[in-house]
């Protein structure tokens, strides 16, 4: 008789699961589906950033390269006859005696890759490198050269830009 009763005891309880923990089981699984969804968003946003940041370091260092075709004394000038992607127009000289920037902008300066336009200038700055108080381009023989790139990011609507500087000597 004990026996019959456990087997009917048994029985009793292992017909099923009960609605609460069906439902306290599909909330802890949405819970989860949900985290993961915000956190594929955020992956998503962060490749796309990447992705843009390194297309314009490409292109920085694209255009730094193509820049070793111009005449180290002909970098800050204007240039309207050469090289189609290197005519540019150039201001300058802004700053002290002692570091002098020259700001050019290229007339092709907007290069697309991708679906998205990156926006390309340069400035040169005279280093002072005998310390003199007058960086002189012949006689100090160095320049730096700062080449930035400039887009939109679409996810925010901002502005954002990538530095690359190099230097240049004469000789």
């Amino acid at each position: 008789m004990r026996n019959k009763q456990n087997e009917i005891s048994l029985l009793k309880h292992s017909g099923g699961y009960t609605l609460l923990e069906v439902l306290l089981a599909v909330t802890i699984i949405a819970i989860g589906v949900l985290g993961a969804a915000g956190l594929a968003g955020t992956a998503i946003r962060s490749s796309f950033h990447s992705q843009s940041i390194t297309r314009s370091v490409n292109l920085a260092q694209d255009r730094i390269e193509s820049l070793q075709s111009v005449d180290y004394e002909n970098l800050e000038l204007d240039d309207t006859t050469g090289r189609a992607d290197l005519r540019r127009d150039c201001s300058g000289p802004t700053g002290p005696a002692s570091r002098p920037v020259y700001t050019c902008t290229p007339t092709t300066s907007t290069i697309t890759i991708g679906d998205k336009p990156y926006v390309w200038s340069y400035t040169v700055i005279y280093i002072d490198l005998d310390n003199n108080g007058t960086a002189n381009p012949t006689a100090d023989k160095l320049k730096r050269i700062d080449v930035t790139v400039t887009w939109t990011d679409a996810l925010w609507q901002t502005q954002k830009s990538t530095t690359v500087t190099t230097f240049r000597s004469k000789g």
